[in-house]
């Protein structure tokens, strides 16, 4: 069954307008699938971000979090099991120190104090950070910040984690860190990620991709389909590079290649 399930959204902010924010977008993703929704600014990515949390409510359309319908009864419910980590991190913290904003949201579910900190630890020790507990929040690097995010959302149990430009503020050591957190999570969890981005070498590492532009989509697919095709988006670092070395004569393959790729190539 996919975990999550969008039927022909429609949305728009002005209803006094007719043109839609969002129209007509239907997508399903698998348990532990990747997801990475591209497009240029006013596209309509965040506005998903929104409408998959419940944040937002659509004029049309539907949308199912492991089989069940997101609508005002069952939006709480729901909000344990898919998680939107924002690009500024500092916006969601509460606690005054690390573990404290990790229990939180488990406070507010009056959990039981022994398994609240069984899934606080655990949640911490996945991201990396279980050694600054005691931490104030404050007073850790960007990328710290944003693991200590996820984790405060890991500690619900969530299938799905929806990323909405988390990777922004980040610094290239930082960002590599969280990712390969992520990867891991994806990989041995079966977490379904949506990655709200502008950054294509960070779209590039997802399972599949999907293109908006103005509201809708305009394609779909794996990474190297969707940069093959020549869609109106600027391609990541490794394929600029394979171009341009194409462009100055070089026997480099014609078609879209991977950074493991390029370095197998360039190292033969």
């Amino acid at each position: 069954m996919s975990c999550v399930k969008v039927e022909n959204l429609t949305f728009r902010y002005d209803l006094r307008q007719d043109k839609q924010t969002i129209e007509d977008v239907s997508f399903t993703m698998d348990p532990g699938e990747w997801l990475a929704i591209v497009g240029h600014n006013g596209s309509g990515k965040s506005t998903i971000a929104r409408l998959l949390v419940g944040l937002l409510t659509p004029a049309q359309g539907h949308i199912y979090i492991n089989g069940t319908k997101l609508m005002e009864e069952t939006k709480w419910e729901l909000r344990h099991q898919i998680g939107l980590v924002f690009q500024n991190p500092e916006n969601q913290f509460i606690g005054t120190t690390v573990k404290d904003d990790v229990a939180f949201a488990l406070e507010n579910l009056n959990m039981p104090y022994e398994e609240m900190k069984q899934r606080v630890d655990h949640a911490l020790e996945k991201v990396g950070m279980a050694a600054y507990a005691n931490y104030d929040p404050s007073h850790l690097s960007g990328g710290q910040k944003q693991r200590v995010a996820i984790a405060g959302l890991l500690a619900l149990h969530p299938s799905v984690l929806v990323l909405d430009e988390a990777m922004v503020m980040l610094d290239p050591a930082s960002k590599q860190e969280v990712m390969a957190i992520l990867h891991e999570l994806k990989e041995h969890h079966q977490l379904a990620i949506i990655s709200i981005t502008h950054d294509m070498d960070e779209a590039e590492a997802a399972d599949r991709m999907l293109v908006l532009q103005q509201g809708k989509v305009v394609e779909t697919g794996e990474p190297a389909q969707v940069f093959q095709s020549g869609a109106q988006l600027e391609v990541p670092f490794i394929e600029q590079l394979r171009r341009k070395l194409k462009e100055r004569g070089s026997t480099i393959p014609g078609s879209y290649m991977t950074e493991d790729e390029m370095v197998r190539w360039l190292c033969k």
